[in-house]
């Protein structure tokens, strides 16, 4: 990393969590710190206040990457510059004077210069909600859309809940009666969940901002409840039926169908699979591809363009190419109105608990169809054919195989048929 020489220490800045542990997770956002050794055992560290991930962060110059994303990249920057420079000054300053460098003395004088000494004393402790505001305001383009409107969702209901909500107030009752409140409103346990679990987000970032002192949200009996859904995935029978039926009456039906089928030969997230163009495809030793680079990972993989998404290349209406990008909630209604068409009508019971209540229902498989069945039908297909996982992986984007097997669901029986195939067993 690069380090700044002063006339007596050493001033660098860094993320306050371990690089190694950024490195494993580059979205995570960690506090940036400012760092000063100036002899043997002599280090100050001063808190920032801007926070930074590993993928956004340039180690070299120490500095946040001029990224389109980064709205406010060039003011911490500034901002950072302005503290090197002026802890320089002060040590100058005090080196030219023969006085003697501390902590104290340096950190009295930084907060001078940031304006913190002057509000310590008479800023009043930041609530509940208006933390909360500030996380909201500060993660506002750093993440994504749908997770910046389930947590302003959170915000809500534990308004509604109880306006007066503290840091104090989390307690195991405060737990209890959130669940039962959330019950009432007819959340699904899993929708119960995902508040908890987003409350917890809250809670985690203000302790370690300082300002929460509550950890009664870290014991195990402060859990996100949830429950396995149901989801389904369409065998290769299903899929020839699907993709064989003739809807060229329905023009929406039919493209959002092509679509589909194209993300169950693909294994992509549907981000990826719908909106391919003919810039995606390539030939690789006579091999043509899709080359793709996932919206989600940032990885390059190239998807083999299989007979079945040859097929639909080569209708008439498509001219060669994939389909053009259709709107994802469009997507999920036509699909279902094909597999009926197609007859996908097998009925799947399954078991939900909303309300408080454990709900049993029938459903017919159609209806269940959704853009994430494609991706799953791959995985699932697939290791069924005794693709090896490592190699399913590769395309699917999954980062382990504990999430590959919790995603694609497959019977007990059906995995252990395809161990029972893989070698390991002398099997007569």
């Amino acid at each position: 990393m690069r380090a700044v020489q002063r006339s007596k220490g050493t001033i660098r800045f860094t993320f306050k969590e371990s690089m190694a542990n950024l490195k494993k997770e580059p979205k995570k956002e960690s506090l940036i710190m400012l760092h000063f050794n100036y002899g043997r055992g002599q280090r100050f560290k001063y808190s920032t206040g801007y926070y930074s991930c590993f993928s956004d962060w340039d180690l070299k110059k120490q500095r946040m990457r001029n990224k389109a994303h980064l709205l406010n990249g060039g003011h911490v920057n500034d901002y950072l510059n302005m503290l090197e420079t002026e802890l320089y000054k002060e040590i100058s300053a005090l080196d030219a004077k023969g006085l003697s460098i501390t902590n104290v003395h340096l950190r009295q004088k930084l907060d001078q210069i940031t304006g913190k000494s002057q509000t310590k004393d008479i800023d009043e402790p930041i609530r509940l909600f208006q933390y909360m505001d500030k996380f909201l305001d500060h993660k506002k383009g750093k993440i994504a859309d749908v997770t910046l409107r389930s947590y302003k969702q959170t915000k809500k209901l534990l308004e509604r809940f109880n306006s007066n909500l503290d840091f104090d107030s989390i307690d195991l009752k405060f737990y209890d009666d959130f669940v039962l409140f959330l019950e009432e409103d007819d959340k699904s346990l899993n929708t119960i969940g995902k508040h908890i679990k987003n409350l917890k987000v809250f809670l985690r970032s203000a302790t370690q901002d300082g300002i929460n002192k509550n950890m009664v949200f870290t014991r195990s009996d402060f859990k996100a409840p949830k429950e396995q859904t149901t989801a389904i995935y369409l065998d290769d029978e299903e899929l020839t039926k699907l993709a064989n039926h003739d809807l060229s009456a329905f023009p929406n039906l039919d493209k959002a169908r092509d679509i589909f089928i194209i993300g169950c030969y693909t294994g992509q997230r549907v981000s990826d699979y719908n909106g391919l163009t003919k810039k995606n495809m390539v030939v690789r030793n006579g091999i043509p591809f899709f080359q793709i680079k996932q919206k989600k990972t940032k990885k390059e993989v190239l998807c083999p363009i299989t007979t079945e998404i040859q097929q639909i290349l080569n209708k008439p209406k498509n001219n060669g190419e994939p389909p053009r990008k259709m709107n994802e909630q469009d997507i999920n209604e036509c699909i279902k109105k094909a597999g009926k068409k197609a007859g996908i009508t097998e009925m799947i019971t399954h078991t939900r608990t909303k309300g408080g209540k454990e709900i049993i229902e029938s459903t017919p498989k159609y209806d269940l169809i959704g853009t994430h069945t494609a991706r799953r039908s791959f995985c699932t297909n697939m290791y069924k054919r005794g693709m090896p996982t490592y190699d399913i992986m590769q395309f699917s984007g999954h980062s382990t195989e504990r999430e590959f097997y919790k995603y694609i669901r497959i019977e007990k029986e059906q995995r252990a048929v395809n161990i029972a195939k893989s070698g390991y067993f002398n099997i007569t």
